[in-house]
């Protein structure tokens, strides 16, 4: 809930497109400085690239539960989450979270991730063997991608990778499509700072802070003190522990309070969709590529869950 450059390089995770429906846009869409829109979104995990993710996840979803269907397993067919848009900085900041649990340090906030699976955990030692199976493969059918930033290993065979293949051509095209985006949007992280609006932002933002009795040059630098502090206390001393939540919670929120209105995030997004254009051209030309791979899967996706639609409407 710290609201950092680095928050915003790896969101997208956990949330809404530009006007009309994740399929309206045009694969080709309008090109700035050699890139697309879409392979830029891609990268910042902002503009069309939540709806698209949720939209490519929840196909997913669907064709999973197809395929562990025909093995005599149950697998939910539910709608995926929208990860969260860089772009609604409201979102972002999530004050009411700050307000109820700071930056998360002293009490960190309840799991936002699903319970675990009834269908899965009620099974016998047998069935879940057999349910891993289905679902992942065996142990030895497994291939590593390279990331740009490492590398995963990703199942071949099995319910997730047949699914996966389905909608992006293969595996590793899923994977690449995923991971690599991701970690080019994190070599942006060091440059994104030195940017002369994220400069003034936060200046705007160091500002606001100071008027409300609090000198850190960051947002990083107030979580990083808050936690070097909390580390240091008393265990002992339950009115020291209930002193810092009181501080923490208090530091979170005035920190998302002046993020907002410094309009920090939304100056650290514009940044980084400027950045994107100053990767490698080696770097350019693979996005390129992955952006035309995450069109042709979408598309895919739009059928399947077309298609599922169709069934039942009957």
């Amino acid at each position: 809930m710290c609201l950092t450059v680095a928050v915003l390089a790896g969101l997208s995770g956990c949330s809404a497109a530009p006007g009309g429906p994740v399929g309206s846009r045009s694969t080709a869409s309008a090109s700035v400085g050699g890139l697309s829109a879409d392979a830029v979104d891609m990268v910042t995990r902002s503009g069309s690239w939540p709806a698209a993710q949720q939209t490519l996840d929840t196909a997913l979803n669907e064709l999973t539960h197809t395929c562990m269907r025909r093995a005599g397993f149950v697998y939910p067919a539910t709608k995926a989450a929208r990860p969260t848009s860089p772009d609604d900085a409201k979102a972002l900041v999530d004050l009411p979270a700050r307000r109820r649990h700071g930056y998360g340090i002293a009490s960190p906030p309840p799991s936002s991730g699903p319970p675990p699976a009834p269908y899965y955990t009620e099974l016998d030692a047998d069935r879940r063997r057999r349910f891993d199976l289905a679902f992942s493969g065996p142990p030895d059918a497994r291939t590593e991608v390279g990331t740009g930033a490492g590398t995963v290993r990703v199942g071949r065979r099995g319910c997730d990778a047949e699914s996966r293949a389905r909608l992006a051509g293969d595996v590793v095209a899923w994977a690449r499509m995923y991971y690599t985006p991701e970690a080019l949007n994190g070599r942006l992280d060091a440059a994104v700072p030195r940017q002369s609006g994220y400069v003034a932002a936060l200046a705007r933002w160091r500002s606001c802070m100071t008027e409300r009795g609090h000198r850190y040059p960051s947002p990083e630098a107030a979580r990083e003190k808050l936690s070097a502090v909390y580390e240091k206390r008393d265990r002992r001393k339950s009115a020291q522990n209930l002193e810092f939540r009181a501080l923490e919670r208090d530091v979170a929120a005035d920190d998302g309070e002046c993020a907002l209105a410094s309009r920090l995030p939304s100056s650290a997004i514009e940044a980084r969709r400027k950045l994107v254009h100053s990767l490698p051209e080696k770097d350019r030309a693979a996005i390129t590529e992955l952006a035309r791979i995450q069109a042709a899967a979408l598309k895919r996706a739009e059928a399947v869950l077309a298609d599922k639609s169709r069934r039942e409407a009957r």
